[in-house]
């Protein structure tokens, strides 16, 4: 079912402009998932692409308030018919639009799958669409945490899948178990590896290659080692500031790191300037 759900909503997609459509996940909550899609989104305007955020983790939404946002405008009212996706779009830092999923709203949370394929479908042919002052160039889902059946619909509908970690082995087992979900059910599905709030950068490097190797070796599955991500304080400060870390402090180390992960995704040359692990992982992509 989530299989069959998901290839038509990718089938829809190839017919819609060329959107692409990441998604961002992880095994448990805690490891950086939204602040790193929010922070990833803000450095893909900068570098000329429009984005949207869509914040996937349904009725248990924060993606607003890390904007330092107020809206009532959620995609219940979608549901509901009572406003367009169009019309609950909103505007963030740096250009970046985005559509909140809600907080403690049951019905979003309750969503079935067919209402999660017409609304997923809805959202691509609205950033498609030439209603908008510009059509969006990517869309990025940030997803909730686990591997429960609308999580997995909603990552394999995605073009391809972030999976997002810290160095501690309880993050990196959740993160193991929901790679070995998204194989089970798509194995033919692009994932990356994210590690973050990594503070000793050789011993997260090594932790990361040795869950790339894993996957291969027991999933048979090739994984993208996207990059790390260091350990800052700031990071939690410019949280509870509701203002993004690569907003209030676009030249730290950690803002490097995502400007980084960002020219990668995109395919853009990457700079040399940057912290300790940029340059750990630069040397990772040199042939």
């Amino acid at each position: 079912m989530i299989i069959d759900q998901a290839a038509n909503l990718r089938e829809m997609m190839g017919k819609t402009r060329d959107v692409r459509v990441i998604s961002v996940a992880s095994g448990k909550g805690g490891v950086g998932k939204s602040s790193i899609s929010v922070n990833l989104a803000i450095i893909m305007s900068r570098l000329g692409k429009r984005v949207l955020i869509l914040d996937a983790d349904f009725g248990l939404a924060n993606i607003d308030v890390m904007l330092g946002i107020t809206t009532r405008l959620d995609l219940r009212y979608f549901l509901k018919g009572e406003k367009t996706i169009q019309e609950i779009i909103q505007l963030g830092h740096e250009g970046v639009r985005f559509i909140s999923g809600g907080s403690g709203v049951s019905e979003l949370i309750n969503m079935s799958n067919e209402q999660l394929e017409s609304m997923l479908s809805t959202i691509v042919h609205a950033a498609s669409d030439t209603v908008l002052d510009a059509p969006i160039d990517v869309i990025i889902m940030d997803a909730g945490a686990g591997v429960s059946n609308t999580i997995m619909q909603t990552l394999l509908a995605s073009s391809e899948t972030i999976v997002v970690t810290t160095p501690e082995p309880t993050a990196f087992l959740d993160a193991y178990a929901l790679v070995k979900t998204i194989v089970k059910h798509d194995a033919t599905h692009p994932l990356h590896l994210l590690a973050n709030k990594c503070e000793k950068p050789r011993e997260a490097q090594s932790v990361l290659e040795g869950f790339v190797n894993a996957c291969g070796r027991h999933l048979g599955k090739n994984i993208n080692p996207l990059g790390l991500i260091s350990y800052n304080h700031n990071i939690t400060t410019s949280i509870k500031r509701q203002m993004p870390i690569t907003v209030s402090d676009p030249y730290c180390a950690t803002s490097r790191e995502i400007d980084i992960i960002a020219r990668s995704l995109l395919n853009m040359p990457v700079r040399e300037s940057g912290g300790v692990l940029s340059r750990v992982f630069s040397r990772i992509l040199r042939p």
